[in-house]
């Protein structure tokens, strides 16, 4: 059975803070005291449950379970490698990087992929609502890209969504939402989901 394709911007992430280094700069607050403290919750070590959707309402592909690595670098950003928790075949290396930009006051995500070595960067559209921060408190729009392979459709076209959520008990979802930029169908399917359990 050949492996679904993966493409980079999609698989799971960290975010990162983005904190004011210069010496007479003031301690982080609002925004900034909330996402440093996520982020600290989301440093250490994570097992990674992946599943995968190929198109809008098909059944659910269950992919090779991923290690995560997770460090703060100097109370300014999060890095995250992944990689494969054990099996050697399709390998791969996947560095992220999360910041929250206190000058434009917006989440940003950097990342590159060793199976398809293009960077990628999102950022958010300014705060969700209180009911949509409740599960997902962040929430990050990439623009688009073209999937070699996406279930049975080669080349397609689509537009993304990622949720981020908390830290509770060891363990934070998050979620890909496609969107079909050709096709019969525009409208946006759950195409990923993550689930990070704490080693």
């Amino acid at each position: 059975m050949r492996r679904p394709f993966v493409p980079a911007c999609i698989l799971p992430f960290v975010v990162l803070a983005s904190t004011a280094q210069a010496q007479n700069t003031p301690q982080p607050s609002g925004e900034n005291k909330s996402a440093l403290a996520l982020f600290q919750q989301m440093v250490g070590t994570w097992d990674v449950q992946q599943r995968m959707w190929p198109a809008s309402g098909a059944q659910a592909i269950d992919l090779p379970p991923a290690i995560a690595r997770r460090h703060l670098i100097g109370d300014a950003y999060l890095e995250e490698t992944m990689e494969l928790a054990e099996s050697k075949v399709g390998a791969f290396t996947r560095n992220a990087f999360f910041n929250y930009n206190a000058v434009n006051q917006q989440y940003e995500y950097f990342s590159i992929d060793t199976r398809a070595p293009q960077i990628m960067l999102e950022r958010d559209h300014g705060p969700v609502t209180r009911s949509e921060r409740q599960q997902f408190p962040i929430v990050l729009y990439g623009g688009s890209f073209v999937a070699p392979q996406w279930g049975d459709i080669r080349n397609a076209a689509f537009r993304y969504r990622l949720e981020v959520g908390g830290v509770n008990d060891g363990r934070q979802l998050v979620r890909l939402y496609l969107t079909p930029q050709s096709g019969e169908s525009a409208t946006e399917f759950l195409a990923f989901e993550y689930v990070y359990v704490r080693r």
